[in-house]
């Protein structure tokens, strides 16, 4: 049975009503003794009947902006900066999407309709990277937590992943785009793009360049990357540019191409995306992305005889089967090259 007690106050009186339920006690405070009764019998008949209050979590559940936050905070550490910085970005859209639910209380069907809500906006990679976090974030909960709750995205059909696109500039193509890179607004479009084509380094990898990583012996240090660390050497080209950009440098920032404002972006290359797209249409290059210019200089290093395995090792790769797709590039190179004994026997 509730007790409503009136206490005076100097803006005025207030109530405050007071039950115990199966040893369960609870108090609130209202302006009118109809509200602070009406809240009384809610609170009863839910008490009795077993079930949480409006903004109350039951035990083995959690409220899922707190777990967002506590998942974070548990595998941020072990991450490098730019996975935090993109984690963090998920979050915030999925605390938005779900906020005010509970681990418990958010099922197979809501799931569904965010990932249809975020295929009309974004392509298919953005949202497995979403349904991936969200998966992880139910394991823990359940394994390391100790929360009976069952991944909502289990057994939700996801999105197909899109095919690897392999690019490859030819040498016309190259000249256009880099004269049209010469006249962006982006200042630095030109010699960034250069550096991409001259070593074949990730887009994110070469937009987030620190100075400091430049070696004086003409070789980028890439301690932090997408795999293992590894050092990518320059061309002779590629030095030059860097040694006068170094000198042309008006400011102490310590990155080679972002702006102080720009070094938060958790994926440094979108600073040269809309800018690099501007370019390629003018160029009248259809269909090509930053990745390109990685896929470009993979395959002129091979056709110039440059062998899979140190190919591998200046991208990146820990498995040379990765390397190995850029061969196809070399059919026309080969029928080329085969001419050289077309004449034998005849």
């Amino acid at each position: 049975m509730a007790t409503i007690r009136r206490i005076e106050r100097k803006h005025g009186p207030v109530f405050v009503a007071e039950l115990c339920v199966n040893g369960i006690r609870k108090s609130a405070t209202f302006d009118s003794k109809a509200r602070s009764m009406m809240w009384a019998e809610e609170t009863e008949e839910l008490l009795r009947a077993g079930l949480p209050l409006p903004g109350e979590v039951p035990a083995g559940d959690m409220d899922f902006t707190a777990a967002v936050d506590k998942y974070a905070l548990a595998v941020g550490k072990a991450k490098k900066m730019n996975t935090r910085r993109l984690d963090h970005e998920i979050s915030k859209r999925l605390i938005n999407y779900f906020g005010g639910k509970s681990l418990l209380t958010i099922t197979t069907k809501d799931v569904a309709e965010y990932q249809d809500y975020r295929l009309s906006r974004v392509g298919s990679s953005s949202v497995i990277q979403d349904l991936s976090f969200l998966s992880c974030l139910y394991r823990m909960a359940r394994v390391e937590w100790g929360l009976d709750v069952v991944n909502p995205a289990a057994e939700l059909r996801r999105p197909s992943a899109p095919k690897h696109r392999l690019s490859l500039l030819e040498p016309r193509q190259i000249d256009a785009l880099l004269d049209w890179c010469c006249v962006s607004k982006n200042e630095k479009l030109y010699c960034y793009v250069l550096l991409q084509l001259h070593t074949a380094m990730r887009p994110s990898e070469g937009a987030g360049l620190r100075w400091n990583q430049v070696l004086p012996q003409g070789i980028i240090d890439l301690s932090e990357t997408k795999t293992d660390p590894r050092r990518v050497p320059l061309t002779a080209t590629a030095k030059r540019l860097l040694d006068r950009m170094r000198q042309d440098q008006k400011t102490d920032s310590p990155y080679v191409f972002l702006p102080a404002g720009k070094v938060d972006l958790v994926q440094p290359h979108r600073y040269f995306r809309r800018s690099f797209a501007t370019a390629c249409r003018a160029a009248g290059i259809a269909n090509f992305t930053l990745y390109g210019l990685r896929h470009s200089a993979a395959s002129y290093l091979i056709m110039n005889g440059v062998d899979i395995r140190t190919v591998a090792e200046i991208m990146g790769h820990r498995n040379i089967s990765q390397t190995m797709k850029y061969t196809h590039f070399l059919d026309a190179h080969k029928i080329a090259a085969i001419g050289a004994i077309d004449r034998l026997g005849v």
